[in-house]
């Protein structure tokens, strides 16, 4: 299998001109195609540095000419879940076409969209990508043949991703500010570069607030590595899978 991720321009595309027109970048983890209408229905979670950025990219892809429904999920701080229904679009005929499939989000900022796209014949890449070349604007970012076990991992190992990425969900905003900040400069080092003291003036707090907020972050990291590692696969098991 081949993964393929490309970095495009779609004149046409709703979702990439509200990034283009506003600071709200947009990933759609969810999306299908109508056989009957050929509608897309699609999830499209929202997120802005503010609340104000998010309510006005929001308001522009509700309005937007192509989205004929939307629906609000959940809206919390400078995040949002939506669920609309986009006007028949031929922008990814090409891929599927020759074989391709989309193997990962769309995501959508500064009004360029990216694709995650799995080919099993690498010649049916060359022939949706010359196919596309022809309508759209797109660069190729990543092209990896998934050969290798280190490359298939990320396919073998999707729940215990998962998992962490959960932890990641987990963290409050002031615990991630913290931990990023304690890495940056050192705290983590040996011999350390940043104390506790230091890191809490960095940060405007008391050294005992980083103290306590580095724990909690560090313990919801760990929960989930811990969990990943309970389930992900033995290196001998994958040596065997890639040998069979």
């Amino acid at each position: 299998m081949h993964r393929v991720t490309l970095d495009t321009w779609l004149d046409g595309c709703p979702l990439g001109r509200v990034t283009a027109n506003h600071d709200v970048a947009l990933t759609t983890p969810y999306w299908n195609v109508s056989p009957e209408t050929g509608q897309w229905d699609l999830w499209v979670e929202a997120a802005a540095d503010d609340r104000t950025d998010l309510e006005a990219g929001l308001r522009a892809l509700r309005d937007a000419n192509a989205i004929s429904a939307f629906e609000l999920k959940r809206k919390r701080g400078s995040r949002a879940t939506t669920r609309v229904l986009l006007d028949e679009t031929v922008a990814i005929d090409p891929v599927l076409a020759n074989g391709g499939a989309v193997i990962g989000p769309f995501t959508d900022v500064d009004g360029r969209e990216r694709w995650h796209l799995g080919f099993a014949d690498a010649g049916a890449i060359d022939a949706a990508l010359g196919r596309l070349d022809r309508r759209h604007e797109f660069t190729v970012v990543e092209h990896t043949a998934l050969n290798d076990r280190k490359s298939a991992n990320v396919f073998r190992q999707f729940e215990e991703a998962a998992a962490l990425l959960d932890g990641f969900a987990e963290l409050t905003e002031t615990e991630a500010r913290v931990l990023h900040t304690a890495v940056e400069h050192g705290y983590f080092e040996t011999p350390r570069d940043e104390t506790l003291a230091s890191l809490g003036e960095r940060c405007g707090i008391s050294d005992a607030a980083v103290s306590k907020t580095l724990r909690r972050a560090e313990r919801k990291l760990l929960g989930a590595a811990v969990t990943a590692l309970e389930t992900v696969d033995d290196p001998a098991d994958e040596r065997r899978l890639d040998e069979s």
